[in-house]
């Protein structure tokens, strides 16, 4: 992400057992007027994300989380308010910066192969801290709907009647009303 997270979610990464570690996070009104604010939305009611965060090869994590969010936005159609009930699964795996990482990310000549089905190249990071909540606001930021509307809303209902949208005089009418003989200039 290149803009910096409105919530931040610490973990330790050097310090995880074997079996994972629970992580929970619940927003408080602040964190939720920073989300709202983010997202450009009206309102992030409530926000919780629940994740399990297990070693990665020798120093690295892999986290698996759960994210539930009530989100106001305006409807597309009327604008007003809709409530949209977010429930989304996530994962991420982070691995420590190292100096042969940082050499393969630095070759610009070097090719990169992609594979669309794969699974996500691990996201890299400096020092012994995670902070997992850039990964958790994308995944929020990802499931808000960007066109809310309630169930039953329909831009057809909203759009004027075709013989209203006729009788509106064209913007070029005045055009009609022009000499349109120029006297021979510009031949």
């Amino acid at each position: 992400m290149t803009a910096a997270s409105p919530i931040h979610i610490p973990l330790q990464a050097t310090t995880l057992p074997r079996d994972g570690r629970g992580v929970t996070f619940v927003a408080e009104a602040a964190d939720r007027a920073r989300l709202a604010t983010a997202l450009d939305v009206v309102e992030v009611s409530a926000f919780r994300a629940e994740m399990t965060a297990r070693p990665f090869r020798k120093d690295g994590a892999r986290v698996n989380g759960r994210l539930w969010a009530k989100v106001v936005q305006n409807s597309v159609v009327t604008l007003e308010p809709v409530e949209q009930v977010i429930d989304e699964s996530f994962e991420a795996t982070y691995l420590r910066e190292s100096p042969q990482t940082r050499r393969r990310t630095d070759d610009p000549v070097g090719e990169i192969m992609i594979d669309p089905e794969g699974e996500d190249p691990p996201e890299s990071f400096a020092g012994d801290t995670i902070d997992l909540g850039e990964r958790v606001f994308e995944a929020l930021a990802l499931a808000v709907d960007p066109y809310p509307r309630r169930k039953g809303e329909s831009f057809a209902s909203a759009a004027p009647a075709d013989d209203e949208a006729d009788e509106a005089p064209s913007p070029f009418a005045v055009l009609a009303t022009l000499p349109t003989d120029r006297g021979g200039e510009g031949d």
